[in-house]
């Protein structure tokens, strides 16, 4: 049977230099928050569930996925409790220019058309 072994992955990234994006922190209303930088596999995923292909609801989940994976604890905390309340305006397009954001960090380029500046 054939095993897979990631440890000597983790230690050979851990030691030489770290991590190939770096974790992006922003403010949400004054809160700091840090979503940190994605392994290959989930920016793998991110990419297929963003295509334009899918289905709107299908990206909505995708997104939502993706900050529960990447956000640290404390900022995962803060944006579920805000995103669900009924009585905080914080909605999905905030949470959609907040992704644009880390994405662009990531990038290092603007998602968004030139007019969004």
């Amino acid at each position: 049977m054939r095993e897979f072994t990631t440890s000597a992955k983790v230690a050979k990234e851990h030691g030489g230099g770290g991590k190939k994006l770096p974790d992006v922190p922003f403010k949400l209303d004054g809160v700091e928050m840090v979503c940190r930088a994605p392994k290959d596999a989930q920016l793998a995923y991110l990419m297929a569930a963003a295509s334009s292909s899918r289905s709107e609801a299908d990206q909505v989940a995708a997104v939502l996925d993706f900050f529960e994976q990447t956000l640290d604890k404390k900022s995962l905390a803060v944006f579920r409790k805000r995103l669900l309340s009924t009585e905080d305006e914080f909605d999905f397009t905030d949470a959609m220019g907040i992704f644009t954001h880390v994405c662009e960090e990531w990038s290092g380029r603007p998602i968004g058309s030139g007019s969004d500046s």
